[in-house]
C-alpha cells in the first residue's frame, strides 16, 4: 500500500504519541492495580445505614498509609451471625477482626477458644495518637469507659479481649409533624404521665381522622424487648441494690442467676410485677401481633407514618434519618416518677439510660495469619483520627475520648444523671431470655395478665436459670484452662532485661486474674450445689 506524504506524517505522529505513552507508563506512572501482599478482614453485623460507611472511611485512610495492606469489610446479617461465627471459627475461615457480644445466645465460650487477649497491647500508648491530646496515654485509657464493659464481660477477669468503636443509648424517636397533628404542639413528653396523655390524644385523633389508626409505638419483638428491659431497669433498681453484695452498683448475669436460685428474688416480687404491669400498659399501644414482627417491620411502620414513636437504640438513628420524609427528634424516654400510680412506690429516681459503657466490640482472631497487621489496624481504627472518621461517616457516637461529636447527634449523649445502669432481669442468660420471650403473649396478649405471666415464668425459670449458670461456669473453667500455658510462658521469659520485666508483670497480672476466676468458679459451683433440687 502506498502512503501519501500526509498519511506518512499522520502515521509518524501516531507512533510518536504511542511510544511516548509507553515510555511514560513504564517510567513515571504507578500500576493501575497495585498488589498488596497482606489482606485482613473485619466482620460485623452492624449493617444498618452508617457503620459500613464509617468503617470504609477508616479503611481508605489506613490503606493510604499502608500500601502493603488491604482491608476488606464483611457485613453479616444479624439473623445468621451466630451460625456464621460458629462455623467459620470452627473451620478456621473466620475474619481477622470479629465483632462479638456476650448477649448473643450460646456463644459465651467463643472468646476463650478463638480470640487473642490484647491486655498487654492495651497497656501501651496507641502510636496513632501521636501529636494529639491522647499522645502517651495507655491505649486502654483512651476509651470513654476505659473498656470497663469489656473487662466486665471478659471470660477472664485478668484479660481484655476486645476494643470498642462506639457509645450507644436508647431513645424514643418521634415524628415531629405527626406529633403536632395529633396534639397541636411539638412539646415533648417529660414524664410517663405525659406519655399517657399523648396516648389519650392519639385515641381521639384516630376517631376524628378517618384514616388507618396510628399507633403510639411502632411494634416488633425486638423493639418491645428493648422497651421492656428499659422499663424493668427503673422499677427494679432497689432490688439491684439489695442483691449487690460487693457494692459495685452493677450486677453480672451470674449474680442475678445465682440470686434467683437462692430464692433472693423471683418474678412474683411486687416491684417486678409492677414493672410487668407497666409493660402490659405499653403493649396495648402497639399493633396486635407485634411479637411476631421483626424490627424492620417496626421501622417500616414508623417510616410510613403509622406510628407516632419508635423506641430503639441510637444504632438505628442514621437509618431512620436517611430514610424519613419527615423530621425526626431523638428524645430521652420519659421515665416514671415517684408519684406514678403503677410503679411510683418502687421508683428511687432516674436511672442511667445509656452512656458510660462503649460498644461494637472488635476482637482479634487467634487464627489470623497477620496478627501484627491486624492489631495495628485495630489501633488505627480506635485512634482519635480513626474514631473521627467512623463518627463522621456513621452518625454514631465515638468510643474514643476527644473525638468531635457532630451537632446532629449530640442528643444521643446521655448525661450521667442516673443512680446506676441497672440489670433488666429479662436477658440474664440464653435459656432464661428464651423463656421470657416464649411466654410474653401471656402478658401482652388480649387475654393476658401479669399473674398469668409470672406464674408461667416461675414454673419454667428454675431449670432455665440453672442451665444458664452451668453454662457460665463451663465457659469460665474453659477460659482458666487456656490461660495456664500463657502464664507459664511469661514466667519462663521473665528476667532482669526490659522484655523480661514486662513478662514478669504480665505473669503477675495473669496469675491475679486466674485467682479471681478460680474463686468465682468455686463460688458458682457452690451455689449450684447448694440450690440443687432435692431428689
Amino acid at each position: 500500500m502506498n502512503f501519501g506524504r500526509r498519511e506518512k506524517i499522520g502515521l509518524g505522529f501516531f507512533l510518536l504519541c504511542y511510544l511516548t505513552a509507553v515510555y511514560w507508563v513504564w517510567t513515571r506512572s504507578s500500576p493501575l492495580i497495585r498488589e498488596r501482599p497482606v489482606t485482613i478482614r473485619i466482620a460485623h453485623w452492624q449493617i444498618e445505614a452508617g457503620p459500613p460507611d464509617g468503617i470504609d472511611a477508616i479503611i481508605r485512610r489506613y490503606e493510604a498509609l499502608h500500601p502493603r495492606v488491604k482491608v476488606e469489610q464483611q457485613l453479616i446479617p444479624g439473623i445468621v451471625y451466630k451460625q456464621w461465627l460458629r462455623s467459620n471459627l470452627a473451620g478456621g475461615t473466620g475474619a481477622d477482626i470479629i465483632e462479638w457480644g456476650p448477649w448473643i445466645e450460646g456463644v459465651r465460650d467463643v472468646p476463650a477458644r478463638y480470640f487473642e487477649p490484647i491486655t498487654a497491647a492495651l497497656a501501651l500508648p496507641n502510636p496513632y495518637n501521636g501529636g494529639t491530646p491522647l499522645e502517651g496515654v495507655p491505649w486502654q485509657q483512651t476509651f470513654k469507659d476505659g473498656l470497663g464493659g469489656q473487662r466486665t464481660d471478659s471470660p477472664d477477669p485478668g484479660e481484655i479481649f476486645g476494643v470498642t468503636l462506639c457509645e450507644v443509648s436508647v431513645r424514643l424517636f418521634c415524628n415531629r409533624e405527626l406529633l403536632r397533628e395529633v396534639t397541636g404542639s411539638t412539646r415533648i413528653p417529660q414524664t410517663f404521665d405525659d406519655m399517657r396523655r399523648i396516648f389519650g390524644q392519639l385515641d381521639a385523633y384516630n376517631l376524628r381522622s378517618g384514616r388507618q389508626p396510628v399507633m403510639a409505638l411502632a411494634g416488633a419483638k425486638d423493639n418491645n424487648e428493648w422497651l421492656q428491659e428499659y422499663l424493668l431497669m427503673g422499677v427494679t433498681m432497689g432490688l439491684n441494690f439489695t442483691l449487690d453484695d460487693p457494692g459495685s452498683l452493677f450486677l453480672a448475669n451470674r449474680q442475678i442467676l445465682a440470686a434467683y436460685l437462692e430464692g433472693r428474688w423471683n418474678f412474683r416480687r411486687p416491684e417486678v410485677k409492677a414493672g410487668f404491669e407497666l409493660m402490659r400498659e405499653i403493649g396495648r399501644h402497639m399493633k396486635p401481633g407485634f411479637q411476631q414482627l421483626s424490627r424492620d417491620e417496626a421501622t417500616r411502620e414508623f417510616m410510613h407514618g403509622d406510628a407516632l414513636f419508635i423506641f430503639t437504640g441510637t444504632w438505628d438513628a442514621t437509618s431512620l434519618r436517611r430514610l424519613a420524609s419527615f423530621t425526626i427528634d431523638a428524645l430521652r424516654f420519659p421515665q416514671p416518677t415517684k408519684d406514678d400510680p403503677v410503679v411510683g412506690r418502687y421508683t428511687i429516681g432516674r436511672f442511667a439510660d445509656g452512656g458510660g459503657v462503649t460498644a461494637m466490640a472488635m476482637h482479634l482472631n487467634k487464627a489470623s495469619p497477620h496478627k501484627a497487621e491486624t492489631l495495628d489496624f485495630m489501633r488505627f481504627m480506635t485512634s482519635m483520627q480513626g474514631s473521627q472518621l467512623f463518627t463522621d461517616g456513621s452518625g454514631w457516637l465515638p468510643a474514643t475520648l476527644g473525638v468531635k461529636i457532630p451537632p446532629e447527634i449530640v442528643s444521643f449523649l446521655s448525661p450521667q444523671d442516673g443512680y446506676a445502669l441497672c440489670q433488666p432481669y429479662s436477658i440474664i442468660g440464653s435459656n432464661a431470655t428464651m423463656q421470657f420471650s416464649r411466654n410474653m403473649h401471656l402478658l401482652t396478649g388480649e387475654h393476658g395478665s401479669v399473674d398469668k405471666f409470672t406464674a408461667a415464668l416461675d414454673e419454667v425459670m428454675p431449670e432455665a436459670v440453672r442451665s444458664d449458670l452451668q453454662s457460665e461456669l463451663r465457659s469460665l473453667l474453659m477460659t482458666i484452662r487456656t490461660q495456664d500455658g500463657r502464664t507459664i510462658a511469661h514466667a519462663q521469659l521473665s528476667g532482669a532485661a526490659v522484655a523480661g520485666r514486662n513478662h514478669a508483670v504480665l505473669r503477675e497480672v495473669m496469675e491475679c486474674g486466674e485467682t479471681i476466676s478460680e474463686a468465682t468458679a468455686l463460688q458458682m459451683r457452690c451455689q449450684l450445689e447448694q440450690t440443687a433440687p432435692t431428689k
